[in-house]
């Protein structure tokens, strides 16, 4: 393989301080004539270790459109138990330089790697002098006084703090799936939605009413969209409904993004179907 410069990270979320992170490796491979790749796994090691733990915001799909639109090449290793007990000599000296051919890498301050976590930056600059590579460490970035993280994103999106997320991320938070076959409830209702279903490891916003934008086939169209299950006709399963108002044509079988904007509402069980189909004017307007 051609000599590479590395970012290293799990990247969730590609948030700004990840991008800055990609960006340092990029720029340096485009300076050195390397071939610039982000490195990162398939799945968080939660998965295998603590499964109910795990909420991604970015699906592997998603986080490698978002890495190749910044200047680098995605690549996943496979997590196994293999993987998890290999250690942090064997991980830089077998992956990183055997396979990848690393002249340069670029990681945060606080990069861990190895079984049990026991690699860090220390253990890549002490070994990049053995093994002919270059380390460069980025410090911690900070906004609005505390760390950026996916920790903190997966927060904010939890709490339904939408806008605050977004910042973080440098981007608006979003979720892209199959549109399904639901109840015909709402174009019954005069609002014929778009039902989407996530995975159990998908992070959505908390229960609501959001301003989002959605892309269908390449076009963008203001919408609401609920998070939750829809309590007032009985819903039950866990998933986003959006009502495209500037949209005619059936969605069923289509792959459709939505882009979250802004909290409007809390979800709540409506007394009757008028007292819902006012409160759903309401949301419209406000767009």
């Amino acid at each position: 393989m051609k000599a590479t410069s590395i970012a290293l990270g799990f990247f969730d979320g590609v948030h700004i301080a990840h991008q800055k992170i990609i960006k340092s490796a990029v720029d340096f491979a485009n300076e050195n004539s390397l071939t610039p790749i982000a490195l990162s796994f398939d799945k968080s090691p939660l998965e295998i270790l603590c499964p109910e733990k795990v909420r991604y915001i970015t699906t592997l799909e998603g986080k490698q459109e978002i890495i190749e639109k910044l200047g680098a090449k995605a690549e996943f290793l496979t997590v196994s138990k293999d993987l998890l007990n290999m250690s942090p000599e064997d991980f830089i000296e077998k992956i990183l330089v055997n396979k990848y051919n690393v002249k340069h890498i670029v990681c945060g301050y606080d990069y861990r790697f190895g079984k049990g976590g026991k690699g860090d930056t220390e253990l890549l600059c002490k070994m990049g002098e053995n093994l002919g590579f270059t380390v460069e460490i980025l410090d911690c970035e900070v906004l609005w006084g505390e760390k950026i993280s996916s920790s903190r994103i997966r927060e904010l999106i939890s709490e339904g703090n939408i806008e605050s997320a977004n910042e973080l991320i440098g981007r608006n938070f979003s979720l892209s799936g199959e549109v399904c076959e639901g109840k015909h409830l709402g174009r019954k209702l005069g609002f014929p939605t778009a039902n989407v279903f996530f995975g159990k490891h998908t992070i959505i916003p908390k229960n609501g009413v959001y301003k989002t934008i959605v892309t269908v086939k390449g076009n963008g169209y203001p919408a609401i969209t609920n998070t939750g299950i829809n309590p007032t006709v009985g819903g039950e399963a866990l998933r986003t409904e959006t009502y495209i108002p500037d949209f005619e044509g059936n969605l069923y079988g289509e792959k459709i993004n939505i882009e979250f904007i802004g909290f409007i509402r809390e979800e709540k069980k409506f007394d009757n179907i008028e007292e819902l189909k006012k409160q759903i004017q309401a949301d419209v307007s406000s767009l």
